[in-house]
């Protein structure tokens, strides 16, 4: 299936969906690298002016409420209240329509192309994966949070259930926000750069899980492994399946469980510490399933031959 369209804001190009490699297709004849660099430049930019009103609007609003004080604000101890959840949350979210309408403005392919080589969000192949992967996830949460909230007391009346229904309702969309951004926008524009799909595969998975480790603002070394290996299994899932379902599957079954684990037995009292010192050895035990599940997924998606063509058996 091919279709023509002309970028809005550059000189018009035309582009022909292929069934190249997802990490691929957006190298096409006529299409200059500058429009992968202002790509993640612009998606960047975006990411931060928003992050930024929305971060402001929800200190303002907390201020204002009592959550905490001026003096708290200006000495950086801040807990991660329900509107501030919301306000990260809100702006991921806003990379999936920021990323669409950059490559349709700079490469001229529409945005639905962003999701899959197939031009769609394949939801039966996400369903498929995730009847091994939600499964194997509940039980590393579970395994990984009676290590980690040791004593911890279940949810009371003492506790914001506001903190649960912004995990519920909009982490998920965060998770699937970030692989659209990261995995897809960037990953694409990086490998737009290289003739060779070999190359562009393990440059743009080099470059793009890089920006997403530099974008978590951590300090601490093992947090920072765990960033960049959490990206990287899961660019090997995208190759693998052609698409991003199967990443957003496990991206957002990880911080859907993980938050509201947190959010279940903090007692309202939700931090996230991403200073040196934060992270340790634990961290091999996340980053191990993260090898498992693309491991898996990967299996999966060559038994059932998932990559350019979806779905074939």
């Amino acid at each position: 299936m091919s279709e023509t369209t002309t970028a809005t804001a550059v000189t018009p190009i035309t582009i022909t969906p292929s069934p190249a490699p997802y990490h691929h297709t957006l190298r096409r004849p006529g299409v200059s690298w500058w429009r992968g660099a202002v790509a993640i430049v612009t998606m960047l930019m975006g990411y931060l002016m928003v992050n930024l009103a929305l971060s402001m609007a929800a200190v303002g609003i907390d201020v204002a409420r009592g959550a905490y004080s001026m003096e708290d604000l200006q000495a950086g101890r801040l807990t991660l209240t329900p509107l501030m959840l919301l306000a990260v949350n809100l702006t991921a979210i806003a990379l999936i329509p920021l990323a669409m309408l950059l490559q349709w403005a700079l490469f001229g392919v529409r945005p639905r192309w962003l999701s899959s080589v197939q031009g769609l969000f394949r939801w039966r192949l996400m369903l498929r994966v995730a009847l091994f992967v939600v499964p194997l996830w509940l039980v590393y949460v579970t395994v990984f949070s009676l290590l980690e909230l040791p004593g911890s007391t279940p949810l009371d009346q003492g506790t914001s259930w506001a903190m649960l229904a912004v995990v519920l309702s909009t982490t998920w969309l965060q998770a699937a926000g970030e692989e659209y951004g990261f995995r897809g926008l960037v990953t694409r524009s990086v490998g737009s750069w290289f003739a060779s799909p070999r190359t562009a595969l393990l440059v743009s998975i080099v470059v793009a899980n890089l920006v997403f480790m530099v974008a978590h603002t951590s300090t601490d070394p093992w947090l920072n492994a765990y960033y960049f290996l959490f990206g990287v299994s899961l660019s090997v899932v995208v190759w693998r399946t052609g698409g991003l379902e199967s990443s957003v599957l496990v991206h957002a079954t990880n911080n859907v469980l993980m938050f509201a684990m947190v959010a279940i037995f903090s007692n309202g009292e939700v931090t996230i510490d991403r200073s040196n010192g934060a992270g340790g050895p634990f961290m091999l035990l996340p980053i191990g399933m993260l090898a498992v599940a693309a491991v898996l997924i990967s299996w999966w998606a060559g038994h059932r031959q998932v990559m350019s063509t979806g779905v074939v058996n």
